[in-house]
């Protein structure tokens, strides 16, 4: 008997799994799309989305258990992957607007990826990011363990660290906005700062 209850059980669990854990495609998709080309996935048990995918809104992953973007995501809209368990973006993925990684799993930020808008990393893991790296927006790299941004780097809007373990920053460095220092003590400044706004303590 107690071996027919834990198989029964086993079967419960992979069937569980099964229905909790999906691979979204192409024919599924058009559920969850509005008249906008907005695909909303918030919350949903999603766990990836076809490669070579174009969306011609907003993608919405919030919440999601997906760990990684498809290869030649194009979003023409904006992408929120907040407090989802995305931990990699493929270098070939495009996002027209901003991109908000709030609170997600993202270790690492390839280099040449496109984003036209802001980039938000709060609260992520993230460590490091690309040589020279042009922000098309503010950006936000709060409470990472990211200990120095890249020499050359380029922000066209403001800069937040506060809460990072950054305390130097490169020797050329270019801010559009504010630099918000959230607490954080600089100990090196740029040789080479462009900056078009305030410096907040």
């Amino acid at each position: 008997m107690r071996r027919h209850h834990i198989i029964l059980m086993s079967l419960l669990l992979l069937v569980s799994s099964t229905v909790t854990s999906q691979v979204l495609d192409r024919y599924h998709i058009l559920n969850y799309l509005d008249n906008y080309g907005n695909l909303d996935l918030r919350n949903k048990p999603f766990t990836a989305l076809p490669a070579g995918l174009l969306l011609k809104g907003n993608l919405n992953i919030a919440k999601t258990p997906m760990k990684t973007l498809p290869e030649g995501l194009n979003i023409q809209g904006s992408l929120d992957a907040s407090n989802s368990a995305l931990i990699k973006v493929p270098r070939s993925v495009v996002i027209r607007g901003y991109a908000n990684f709030l609170g997600s799993q993202l270790r690492s930020w390839p280099r040449g990826i496109k984003v036209g808008g802001y980039l938000n990393f709060t609260d992520t893991p993230l460590a490091k990011l690309p040589a020279r790296l042009r922000v098309k927006g503010d950006l936000s790299v709060i409470r990472t363990p990211m200990t120095e941004l890249p020499n050359g780097i380029v922000v066209q809007g403001d800069l937040y660290i506060g809460g990072s373990k950054i305390t130097a920053f490169p020797d050329k460095m270019t801010v559009n906005g504010n630099i918000f220092l959230g607490g954080n003590r600089i100990s090196h400044w740029p040789k080479q700062l462009t900056l078009g706004g305030a410096v907040a303590p």
